[in-house]
């Protein structure tokens, strides 16, 4: 992703329905088995899910790694106490079994990234019966000028995306899309999109929204990624899962 979309990132993440939506889902699936649990961000980012971190589980030891050294400057400005790295998803600097939670947001669809490579090590790393959060991309048919502008490389089916899981070692305890009420309307954004003239580059959906047009979407998409903890849902812009190494 390139600097300017980090910026464009850490301006809205705050408090855009879509990453708070997520992030305060993610914060309550973590779950820990104790007050004090050792966490990664694989993909940090500009630290907003870190900070969430901190602000619920105060006791944690966090880390973060990513591969932008911008967004690891924009993520160590936060005052989150977690140790920051710039590094790859394909070589985690942590020995095997260090942590007890892994988190993986929208990171695997990236273009460049070994989905199977980045789950290896990311299984490595978690101790036994430690907890992978993920989330990705969904279906072909959304991709647009979005996806150009953050570097989404490929989108997921829940099939495929239990799969590689699998493949890598993990026990799927829950998947689901998410973000199925706005799926249409994004679908034909993201499909008008990919007639924009070539001279325009590509931007991000991400903008300022009205505050209570802000909410009313947050509430929904928070209401989705409630029911998912029961039931899958049957299509979304985006796919969430929940994974357990075994022992």
């Amino acid at each position: 992703m390139s600097p300017d979309e980090h910026d464009v990132m850490r301006s809205v993440e705050d408090h855009y329905w879509w990453y708070q939506a997520l992030r305060h889902h993610v914060a309550a699936s973590i779950e820990p088995v104790a007050r004090q649990f050792s966490l990664l961000d694989a993909g940090c980012g500009t630290g907003g899910m870190l900070s969430l971190v901190r602000q619920k589980f105060p006791e944690a030891e966090l880390s973060g790694i990513d591969q932008s050294k911008h967004a690891i400057e924009l993520a160590g400005a936060r005052d989150t106490g977690a140790r920051l790295l710039q590094a790859s998803v394909h070589d985690l600097p942590f020995p095997a079994e260090s942590f007890d939670v892994v988190l993986s947001l929208d990171v695997l669809s990236h273009a460049g990234v070994d989905d199977s490579l980045a789950l290896r090590e990311t299984f490595r790393v978690l101790r036994p019966g430690g907890r992978l959060i993920l989330n990705l991309a969904a279906f072909d048919f959304l991709k647009g000028a979005h996806d150009c502008a953050v570097d989404v490389d490929r989108r997921y089916t829940r099939r495929q995306l239990r799969a590689r899981l699998a493949d890598a070692g993990f026990l799927v305890e829950r998947s689901s899309y998410w973000n199925a009420t706005f799926t249409p309307p994004i679908a034909l954004a993201r499909w008008l999109s990919r007639f924009r003239p070539p001279a325009d580059a590509p931007r991000s959906d991400f903008r300022p929204l009205p505050r209570s047009v802000n909410s009313m979407l947050k509430r929904i998409a928070a209401l989705e990624l409630s029911a998912s903890r029961h039931v899958s849902l049957p299509f979304g812009t985006s796919l969430l899962a929940v994974a357990r190494k075994n022992g």
